[in-house]
């Protein structure tokens, strides 16, 4: 459909906003050499503890106007090419930007030139790198090993092999994460389309989310290609090329193992596959769309061979070993009550602190962030259960009960990211772009009208939570964000045990049965439909 005039005058507001942002983030963004205090937005011009006050007000003030770009956008009637134009004019400027909302790009840098000097970035830390990079690393990673896997690494020092100079690495660690994104651009309005959802809405929420500019371009992290891999990696698996499907995850799981979420849905989807293409007993032709259990044994074979593969080589090849395999250990020291477990340990640590017994908050955080990933551990294969078995699809009609059961397996993915995010003993924003895409996918008829907006929100809120030079806001509102953790804790095991009530535990691994069955509280249909263009 032609662009209409509003469209245009807020695709070319958000492309100001991008444009402000990247221009004022030279002076409040992430320098090479960091501030000796935190850079808060005010008037002054600048600060003797390093940076522009003024310039991170502009900064705020231009994230602001592209938040509001995007809202103003939600439901114009355009196309999917029309998107990415203007995800290309709001994002592009941030290429030439200092490094925003995180210093991660200085310590990609370092540790890609750590290892290019002949040291293992799992054995060895920044702070023994002979070369001026290493004074523009955040403390946090001089003396801590990385947690990322052999692709990345390869990537890293492939770039600091080639860069005499730190600003050009960073441009190629930039471009790299705009791989991601553009990876992101294309998979988001695919993968939607093949499940039956609308590629415009997708798009919207998924990619063209300032969230992204943000933290994917902007701050240039990593995650985009991982992010950007699982979401090429289901594109493939939905066209029913499921060994490079495989293989892709398995790549983006080599820049952060957590890719390697997706696989086993990715085992629904060739066990469905599978399925549908065994003869009928009644019609001899046109099996079922749900699968066997023996149906589900061999895709899983077959997963686990086309990627164990690589991520073996990954370790061999390279010399590097498999100690990227668990990388949990250095995100773990942060500690912000944004981690729903850490935030439940800080209370008892506060508890602690009213009663003299100040060693509690250690002990709580590291308890609850134990407790989390127990729960997680038992959540996860409940979450592939329910997209394995068929769908409860009592009470819907027409469109909505033809595409859910199609819909499942990657909102599976969706929900298992979910869950991961929520439960880790780290959050921080970026993270929330490992799920958000994938519920943009998937939202189907069913789910939109009730998850799209919340989703929606947590995204804007979650553009403010960092200040532009990477400082994190959850370590100064604890006295109000603790609070709100516990709230959100109620909130999410009064849901789990209404849920837990409606399972049939009975039937678990019955692959005839749903696994929840459907009660008053899940969503209805939503009388309109949504655009398909």
């Amino acid at each position: 459909m032609a662009d209409s005039r509003p469209a245009g005058t807020w695709r070319w507001a958000g492309a100001v906003g991008g444009l402000v942002l990247a221009a004022a983030s030279w002076g409040s963004g992430a320098l090479p050499r960091p501030n000796t205090g935190v850079l808060w937005p005010g008037v002054a011009w600048w600060t003797t503890k390093g940076g522009s006050p003024l310039l991170a007000t502009v900064s705020t003030l231009a994230m602001a106007l592209l938040v509001l770009a995007w809202w103003r956008l939600r439901d114009t009637e355009v196309s999917v090419r029309w998107w990415w134009l203007t995800i290309a004019l709001w994002f592009a400027p941030l290429v030439a930007a200092m490094p925003l909302y995180s210093r991660d790009l200085y310590s990609y840098a370092a540790q890609g030139l750590l290892w290019d000097q002949g040291l293992s970035p799992y054995d060895h830390v920044v702070r023994e790198l002979d070369s001026p990079w290493r004074a523009s690393t955040a403390p946090t990673w001089l003396d801590s090993p990385t947690p990322y896997g052999p692709v990345w690494l390869l990537l890293a020092r492939a770039v600091a092999s080639v860069s005499g100079e730190l600003w050009v690495a960073l441009l190629l660690l930039r471009l790299l994460a705009v791989v991601g994104v553009v990876v992101m651009a294309w998979a988001v309005p695919d993968v939607a389309r093949r499940i039956g959802w609308s590629p415009v809405r997708a798009l919207w929420l998924g990619v063209a989310v300032p969230l992204v500019g943000a933290h994917f371009v902007g701050g240039a992290h990593n995650d985009a290609l991982m992010v950007g891999a699982v979401l090429g990696g289901l594109a493939l698996a939905l066209r029913g090329r499921f060994v490079v499907a495989c293989v892709v995850i398995a790549l983006g799981a080599m820049v952060k193992i957590t890719a390697v979420i997706a696989l086993p849905f990715v085992v629904i989807l060739w066990a469905r596959h599978r399925a549908a293409a065994r003869p009928s007993p009644m019609s001899g032709t046109g099996g079922t769309a749900y699968a066997r259990w023996g149906d589900v044994v061999r895709a899983g074979a077959l997963t686990v061979a086309c990627a164990g593969v690589p991520l073996a080589l990954g370790g061999v090849v390279t010399g590097l070993g498999f100690s990227w395999l668990n990388p949990t250990g250095t995100p773990g020291k942060n500690e912000q009550w944004t981690s729903l477990p850490t935030a439940v340990g800080v209370a008892v640590g506060a508890v602690g602190h009213l009663l003299g017994h100040d060693e509690w908050r250690d002990i709580g955080v590291d308890t609850a962030r134990a407790v989390a990933l127990v729960v997680l551990a038992l959540l996860l294969p409940l979450v592939w259960l329910a997209a394995l078995k068929p769908a409860d699809t009592g009470g819907l009609t027409g469109e909505a009960a033809a595409t859910e059961p199609r819909l499942r397996p990657v909102r599976g993915i969706a929900w298992a990211m979910l869950a991961v995010v929520v439960l880790a003993p780290v959050f921080l924003g970026w993270y929330y772009l490992w799920v958000l895409p994938l519920f943009a996918v998937s939202l189907g008829a069913l789910w939109q009208e009730r998850l799209e907006r919340p989703l929606a929100v947590v995204a804007s809120i979650a553009c403010f939570a960092t200040l532009p030079e990477g400082y994190s806001l959850g370590l100064t509102t604890t006295a109000v964000g603790v609070p709100i953790a516990l709230v959100v804790l109620v909130l999410l095991l009064r849901r789990g045990l209404r849920t837990a009530r409606r399972t049939d535990w009975r039937h678990l691994l019955d692959l005839d049965r749903p696994l929840v069955r459907r009660g008053s509280t899940a969503p209805a249909a939503p009388a309109r439909s949504a655009r398909s263009r």
